[in-house]
């Protein structure tokens, strides 16, 4: 069976491959060469980016993303292209769809849909297989926290796959309607990109 995270994996190195380095992304201050700098760190180094915070290691950590940082674009991407390293559970196919494949969908969307030439009537599709994950993986995870962020009670409802409520019972109500993919984008803050309808009773 192929690996969910896999396939976005390689339709993320494309992205940033068609872009290239200067390009804007969805996350807020970073280019495409910035985006790709942090997958590497997060594949390669994911010590360093949490010790970059901690005292006595964080000025080894600092460095050890700066090194990163400055590797040339297209090297970023062969590395992202070629994966984690052997020793990272993330080799394993069933630890990297539930760790990667929503981080490497809503990176892939970050670059693609905050270009000029992005389409919203004709996003990129993806297959029932993501879909289904995206919503398992994250309807108690992310969607929930969103609902708490926002101090929303939220019900989120995606024709064919269900329908969750998440949220504090005294905060006030709202309903997002879509794709389990659309609704991810829309809980991870990408509100003006994602392809949700959101109805406040």
């Amino acid at each position: 069976m192929s690996s969910l995270a896999k396939e976005e994996r390689a339709a993320l190195a494309s992205a940033l491959r068609r872009v290239g380095p200067d390009a804007p992304t969805l996350c807020e201050g970073w280019d495409a060469s910035d985006l790709a700098a942090h997958i590497v760190t997060r594949d390669a180094r994911p010590d360093a980016m949490v010790g970059k915070s901690l005292p006595f290691v964080g000025g080894k950590a600092k460095k050890a993303i700066e090194q990163i940082e400055d590797l040339d674009f297209t090297e970023l991407v062969q590395r992202i292209e070629a994966g984690p390293p052997s020793y990272s559970p993330a080799r394993l196919s069933p630890v990297n769809d539930l760790v990667n494949a929503t981080e490497f969908y809503v990176h892939t969307e970050d670059v693609l849909r905050a270009q000029p030439d992005f389409d919203p009537e004709h996003p990129r599709r993806v297959s029932e297989e993501l879909s289904k994950k995206l919503w398992n993986v994250n309807a108690e995870t992310m969607l929930r926290a969103a609902a708490y962020k926002r101090r929303e009670r939220i019900t989120y409802f995606s024709p064919g796959f269900g329908a969750i409520t998440v949220g504090r019972s005294k905060d006030p109500l709202v309903t997002v309607q879509g794709r389990p993919e659309e609704i991810v984008l829309w809980a991870f803050g990408r509100h003006e990109k994602a392809q949700v309808i959101v109805t406040v009773a």
